[in-house]
C-alpha cells in the first residue's frame, strides 16, 4: 500500500497584541466583526470582556490582554471576535488580527512551560513557517481557566403553527480558503479534517485514492468542483491534499495552497449544486463548498469508514442490494471485479514475467492470470498484490479498468451455483461484472 499519511495540524494564525498565536482550525467555529459594545457580566476579577448574542445563545468573550501582558496591538489592526468550541462548549476570544492558515507537523509541537500554575494559558509552541514561533492556544484550557463558556440550550419541539425561521441576510460565516489551481474554494473549518503533503496515490482509470491513517481515502479532482456532474475528470498532482470530512465520510482534494480564514455572507448557489459562489476581500470568486452535499454526491466517500465487509458468492443473496464496499474492475481473460479490501497494492508489471517479484523487501510468487496472448514479450500487464490460494502473491492481469465505489453498484446472484455479479451505471452506460475470487482464477489457469 502507499505510505500512511503523516499527522499534520492546520492552525489559524492570529495575533493578540505582540503575541503570535496558533489555534487548531477544527476548534474555530466562526469569525465575526468585533462588536462596538458588549453586554456586561460583572465579575470581580476576570478576563471576561463581556458577552454577545449569537444564534439565540449568550456567548462569553475573553480578552487575554486583561489577563496577560501581550504588548500593544499592531498598527492598523482590525479587531475581530473568534467563536471557539470545545465539545458542546462555546467561548468567544477577542483578537487583534486574523492572519492565515499554517500547516505544522504534529511532532513539531514543543512543550516549553512545564509548570502547573492555573493562571497560565500557554504551554506549547509551534513553528509558523516564516521563522517565527506561535504560542499554541488550547480551547479546552482557555474555557477551563476562564471558567466561562456557553452551551446550546435544548430546543423544545416547535409548535405546528410556528413560522419557519428566517435566515439573517447579514449573517457571516467563517471559511478556510484553499487554492486548487483551478479556482478558490472555501471550506468550513470544522469540515477541514487535515491538510498534508500529497501522499503516493493509487490510480484506477480516472479514480485515485491513498491511505489516510487507518482507512482508504478517495480523491476527487479539483476541477470536478467547478464542472457539471457527469463530466469525467482526473486527479492531477498537487503539493497538498485537503481532507474534507463530515461524520464518517471523507474525500481528499488536491490543492496548491492553503490561504487564510475569511468570513462570507450568503452567496449565489453554484450551477453544480455543491455550494455557493461568493467574492472574497481581493475581488476573486470563491466556491463556498457545502461539504455534506459534496460527500453525499460521491459514494466513494464511504471508503474512509474502513468498515468494509468482504462480499462473496456464499454471502450474497439473490436479491439486488447495494455494494457495501469498493470493487476493482480488471481484465484477466475478461472483465471481472474483486473487492478492494482484498488487494494490498496495485503496481505495473516491471519487465518480463518471472517466477517472483520484489515487494516490501521480500520475494513473492508471480501468478499470470491473463490467459492467452499476454503480450509479445510477456511484459504487458498490471500486478495485484493480494492473498490467494498460495498465500501472498502478485497476480498479473492485463489491465485495471476502474474502481466501483461503495454504494455505486448493485449486487445480485445468477445461476444455479449462485455466481455473484455487480452492476454499475456509469454515465447512462450499464455494465455487469462477475465477482471473482483469486482462488477460482488460479484454479482456472
Amino acid at each position: 500500500m502507499p505510505a500512511t499519511c503523516s499527522a499534520q495540524l492546520t492552525l489559524a494564525r492570529i495575533r493578540i497584541g505582540e503575541v503570535g498565536i496558533g489555534i487548531r482550525i477544527e476548534t474555530v467555529l466562526q469569525a465575526l466583526p468585533l462588536p462596538e459594545t458588549f453586554s456586561r457580566l460583572p465579575l470581580r476579577t476576570h478576563a471576561l470582556l463581556g458577552m454577545v448574542e449569537h444564534d439565540g445563545m449568550a456567548v462569553p468573550v475573553v480578552d487575554l490582554a486583561r489577563w496577560l501582558d501581550v504588548g500593544a496591538a499592531p498598527a492598523g489592526a482590525v479587531p475581530q471576535l473568534l467563536l471557539l468550541r470545545d465539545g458542546d462548549r462555546t467561548v468567544g476570544l477577542r483578537v487583534d488580527a486574523l492572519e492565515e492558515l499554517v500547516e505544522v507537523e504534529a511532532a513539531a509541537l514543543q512543550r516549553l512551560h512545564h509548570g502547573d500554575d492555573p493562571d497560565d494559558v500557554f504551554h506549547s509552541a509551534a513553528p509558523s513557517g516564516n521563522g517565527m514561533l506561535l504560542s499554541l492556544l488550547e480551547v479546552t484550557r482557555l474555557a477551563d481557566l476562564a471558567q466561562c463558556w456557553s452551551t446550546a440550550p435544548t430546543a423544545a419541539a416547535p409548535a405546528e403553527s410556528a413560522a419557519p425561521p428566517v435566515a439573517d441576510p447579514l449573517q457571516r460565516t467563517c471559511y478556510a480558503l484553499l487554492d486548487t489551481g483551478h479556482g478558490l474554494i472555501g471550506v468550513p473549518p470544522a469540515a477541514l479534517a487535515e491538510v498534508l503533503a500529497l501522499p503516493p496515490l493509487t490510480h484506477i482509470g480516472s479514480s485515485a485514492w491513498c491511505r489516510w491513517h487507518d482507512s482508504q481515502l478517495a480523491l476527487i479532482a479539483s476541477t470536478a468542483l467547478f464542472q457539471a456532474p457527469g463530466v469525467e475528470t482526473r486527479v492531477a498532482a498537487a503539493p497538498l491534499l485537503a481532507v474534507l470530512q463530515h461524520a464518517d465520510l471523507a474525500l481528499g482534494v488536491p490543492v496548491q495552497a492553503v490561504l487564510r480564514l475569511e468570513e462570507f455572507g450568503p452567496g449565489v448557489p453554484s450551477t453544480d449544486g455543491v455550494g455557493e459562489n461568493a467574492i472574497d476581500a481581493s475581488g476573486d470568486t470563491v466556491l463556498l463548498v457545502d461539504v455534506t452535499r459534496l460527500l453525499a454526491r460521491h459514494p466513494e466517500a464511504a471508503l474512509a469508514r474502513g468498515d468494509s465487509v468482504t462480499a462473496s458468492a456464499s454471502t450474497s443473496t439473490s436479491a439486488s442490494t447495494s455494494n457495501a464496499e469498493a470493487y476493482v474492475v480488471f481484465d484477466a481473460a475478461g472483465l471481472q471485479a474483486l473487492p478492494l479490501a482484498a488487494i494490498e497494492q496495485i503496481v505495473p508489471l516491471d519487465g518480463p514475467l518471472g517466477a517472483t517479484m520484489a515487494w516490501q523487501g521480500a520475494a513473492i510468487p508471480l501468478i499470470d492470470l491473463r490467459g492467452e496472448a499476454p503480450g509479445a514479450d510477456g511484459a504487458d500487464g498490471t500486478v495485484l498484490v493480494a492473498q490467494g490460494a498460495q498465500g501472498l502473491a502478485g497476480h498479473v492481469v492485463r489491465r485495471v479498468q476502474s474502481l466501483i465505489p461503495a454504494g455505486a453498484g448493485r449486487m445480485f446472484n445468477m445461476g444455479a451455483n449462485g455466481t455473484a455479479f455487480i452492476t454499475t451505471d456509469d454515465g447512462g452506460q450499464e455494465a455487469t461484472y462477475r465477482i471473482a475470487t483469486l482462488s477460482a482464477l488460479q484454479a482456472a489457469r
